[in-house]
This record gives C-alpha cells, structure tokens and sequence, in this order.
C-alpha cells in the first residue's frame, strides 16, 4: 500500500510539472509568417511568462503575464511591446495588455469557434484595457 502511495505521489509530480506552451496564437486566417513571427518575438523575451495573441481581420490583441519582477514596470513594458508590434504589423490596430484578466479573458476566446461572437468579445476586451482600476 505504501509503494502505491509513492507511486502516485510521483506521478502528480510529474504531471503537475509539465511544459506549457508559451505562446498561444489565434488566427482568423492562417498566415504562419506573422503567426511564426510574434511567437519568436514573445519566446526570446525575457520578462514574459506566458502571451495569447489574437488576430482577427484587422486587430492584433496581446495579453501577457509577466514575471514578479515585470509587474512593478507593467506600463513600461506594455508600451515596449505595443511599439514593437506596431512598427512589424503597422496595417494593424494593436491593443497589448499585462493585466491578468485579459489574459484569462483571451485564453477562453481561444476556445471559441465563432469569428462574430470573438469579435465581439475582443472590442468588449479593448474597452476593459482602456479602463484603469
């Protein structure tokens, strides 16, 4: 019984300690060029933890979480990316956020299948990146 105990303690271990993804993209149209691009871009940053980016039609969305450290200069940062961003996609209206809950909030658009019903909620999600709580 307690080898079994063991065995199960090791297993959660190793089931809680895996990899995540760092960037999750999701495109309206399959463009791998900006898709490889942005992903490259957020991978070698070092101050970021975890990014989901939205493209659909004519908007560029970015919510990220950013490392303890980040979080005192989370203005500066969002200002850093969003420039970036908006000097390699200049055909774009950019909208980056280091607030978590738009990062919740994008990663369960992800999730979504209907391109109207996820451009509503980006517009919805643009407006609560202008709010300042």
């Amino acid at each position: 019984m307690r080898k079994w105990f063991v065995v199960a303690c090791f297993a959660l271990l190793l089931v809680g300690c895996g990899e995540r993804e760092k960037v999750f993209v999701y495109q309206s149209v399959n463009d791998e060029k900006n898709k490889q691009e942005i992903q490259h871009l957020l991978k070698e940053a070092k101050g970021i933890d975890e990014a989901n980016v939205i493209f659909l039609n004519d908007e560029l969305v970015v919510a990220m979480q950013v490392k303890p450290w980040e979080k005192w200069h989370r203005k500066k940062v969002e200002e850093k990316w969003k420039s970036k961003f908006e000097e390699k996609f200049t055909n774009l209206n950019v909208t980056v956020s280091t607030d978590f809950k738009l990062f919740w909030e994008t990663s369960k658009i992800t999730e979504e299948q209907d391109q109207q019903a996820v451009h509503e909620k980006i517009q919805h999600l643009k407006k609560l990146a202008k709010e300042e709580t």
